[in-house]
């Protein structure tokens, strides 16, 4: 490490000055040398100064009435004075005003040394805290893991900008509070706070996993270890705790169980549909005789067009989950995506026969022509205005604001003026098997992205204007895409279509 210093040096006394001099420079310091303070103003402050070597009795004045003045100019500086004529309250007068050391002349070369050898090393040891301090703060600022510090009352006294952007709690806003009340789910509070009760008895623990609560009420699911800070005297002063944010592995290792699960479904469904379509078959068979040897008017007919309706019911739910495990090949053609929209819009004037339902387009007027799959893209649609017509009462305004999202893609928002969603509906829309209604399979808008996805595009829940739900969609443009694209779906790998 370089122990040089930039040494001011400012000494009356030629002789005394020179012997100084060449203590410091003997020493591998830099010195610059001054016989008064007005000689040192007039030439310039140099910020750099590490130490100022100070005569007390002065031309212009005494050290007491300069050191303030210097101190200003040269905040980072120490400051030794030397003096022929040293007396108790002179000596602690300088003191007080942050003087390091205070030599008596005539000056012994060793004692000098010395008190210079100090500031050096006291010099190396604060830049060595400055470093050790940089360091820590840009770990703090920069580690991808959460870093709490809990009192050992369980309240919080500090967390770093990591903690902040998973949950969005900021240290102003949560500082002092009690962790398990603010942060930690009820239903796992008691057993955190046995964890840190532990912790604060000197029992370390790592692996421990529970959920952490945001500032929007989600949870984000932690890994700790813990363990204690102790203060000077050796007594545990609070509880360290670093987190790593697990949630996203979770959810993969979910939907990785979620997958073989739907590739065994697939399997099972394949099978069940290869064997039960003759069936199904003879069945509706069997019913379209029946439907016309039964009168309409016969108590037998409700009881025939029961069966009908349950088999047509039973064929659905095999195709939709057919659907949703098998591959999604793509035809693609270029097409203008409200033609796509206003067919299927169209489709359904049977369903809207009687309701007072309005599709409400908005279009940026560029007529840019999309590669997509018109009938899964009709799919899609179909599912999204079926799942609007049902929710919303009359008056139906569904809203399609379709516009450029630069150069290579599309933005469609669909949004109707329902009820809207719930928090735990928001979370759970696109999984497969959620579904709020009475009948189904809940996979209708797990098929949605799926379909989405396979064209290149996304879709996410916006927030919608005035209630509602909104859905954002983004399809990539004609000239962004070319050719056929077969996408598998990558929870139905080697399963046969049917």
């Amino acid at each position: 490490m370089n122990d040089e210093l930039k040494v001011l040096l400012v000494e009356d006394d030629p002789d005394c000055r020179a012997n100084l001099a060449q203590l410091l420079q003997q020493d591998g310091h830099l010195v610059r040398v001054a016989g008064s303070y007005g000689e040192v103003r007039d030439s310039g402050m140099q910020p750099d100064v590490s130490l100022v070597v100070l005569d007390r009795q002065l031309p212009d004045g005494v050290a007491e009435e300069i050191l303030p003045e210097m101190k200003k100019l040269l905040p980072q500086a120490e400051f030794v004075i030397v003096t022929g004529y040293a007396d108790l309250d002179n000596s602690i007068a300088a003191m007080k005003l942050g003087v390091v050391d205070y030599i008596v002349k005539p000056i012994h070369a060793g004692v000098f040394r010395a008190s210079v050898a100090r500031i050096v090393r006291q010099r190396r040891m604060q830049n060595q805290l400055c470093k050790e301090h940089e360091f820590a703060s840009q770990v703090l600022k920069t580690a991808e893991a959460v870093i709490l510090v809990l009192d050992l009352e369980g309240r919080i006294q500090r967390f770093n900008e990591y903690f902040t952007q998973i949950t969005g709690w900021r240290l102003e806003d949560i500082g002092g509070k009690d962790w398990f009340a603010t942060c930690i789910p009820g239903d796992e509070r008691d057993r955190i706070r046995e964890v840190f009760m532990a912790t604060a008895h000197c029992v370390e623990s790592s692996g421990v996993m529970n959920s952490v609560m945001t500032c929007t009420g989600r949870q984000r699911h932690i890994r700790w270890s813990n363990t204690t800070l102790q203060a000077e005297g050796g007594d545990v002063s609070s509880i360290l705790a670093i987190g790593v944010d697990v949630t996203d592995l979770i959810a993969a290792q979910k939907d990785a169980l979620q997958s073989q699960r739907l590739a065994a479904i697939g399997q099972t469904v394949a099978r069940l549909a290869h064997e039960s379509r003759n069936a199904l078959q003879r069945i509706q068979s069997s019913v379209d005789i029946l439907q016309l040897d039964i009168p309409l008017e016969s108590d037998l007919r409700e009881e025939v067009d029961s069966i009908y309706r349950a088999s047509n019911e039973l064929k659905e739910t095999l195709e939709e989950v057919r659907q949703y495990a098998a591959p999604i090949l793509l035809s693609r053609e270029a097409v203008l995506l409200q033609d796509v929209w206003r067919r299927v819009w169209g489709d359904l004037a049977f369903s809207r026969t009687g309701r007072d339902a309005e599709l409400v387009e908005t279009l940026c007027g560029c007529d840019n022509l999309v590669d997509v799959d018109v009938m899964r893209l009709e799919h899609m649609f179909r599912n999204l205005f079926e799942n609007a017509l049902a929710a919303c009462p009359d008056p139906v305004r569904i809203h399609i604001d379709c516009q450029c999202d630069g150069a290579d893609w599309i933005l469609v928002e669909v949004q109707d003026n329902g009820p809207g969603l719930s928090a735990e509906q928001r979370e759970k829309l696109f999984e497969p098997f959620f579904t709020t209604k009475t009948r189904g399979t809940g996979l209708g808008m797990s098929i949605v992205r799926r379909i989405v996805e396979a064209h290149g595009g996304s879709i996410e829940l916006g927030d919608a204007d005035g209630g509602g739900a909104k859905f954002v969609i983004r399809i990539a443009k004609h000239d962004h895409v070319r050719g056929n694209v077969c996408v598998l779906a990558s929870q139905a790998e080697n399963v046969s279509s049917f």
